[in-house]
């Protein structure tokens, strides 16, 4: 299968003390990547991490997979006391968020260093 930026997602892990750091590029449309990554996500759960956050800064498009996947991992990180922020959302996802009223659910941020100056303080 060809890589396809358009449709496909890749991701990137920060360490930055006890909060973790993913960067997606691409879609977030229910690919293989996505799923690997929700479950990279809840094995870091698992074992006890509980600080998360999303710089989609270069994520393109989501659909209501790519959401369902944001609300599994933000549901399941608040259910052990945990914070999951989004950071760096484009404007389209923005506007997404905003149509479904997710932005009243997640914890957006307009820019990682905000995110982290959070979850560090």
């Amino acid at each position: 299968m060809n890589f396809n930026p358009d449709i496909n997602m890749t991701y990137t892990q920060e360490n930055h003390g006890d909060v973790i750091l993913f960067r997606l590029e691409g879609s977030l449309m229910g690919d293989s990547t996505q799923n690997q990554f929700k479950e990279t996500v809840l094995k870091l759960l698992d074992s006890g991490q509980k600080k998360f956050i999303l710089d989609l800064s270069a994520v393109r498009n989501v659909n209501s997979s790519g959401l369902g996947s944001l609300i599994t991992l933000f549901s399941r990180t608040r259910s052990v006391g945990g914070e999951f922020i989004l950071a760096a959302v484009p404007v389209n996802v923005r506007n997404l968020l905003h149509i479904t009223r997710l932005d009243t659910v997640f914890s957006v941020k307009e820019t990682v260093g905000e995110a982290l100056d959070i979850l560090k303080a």
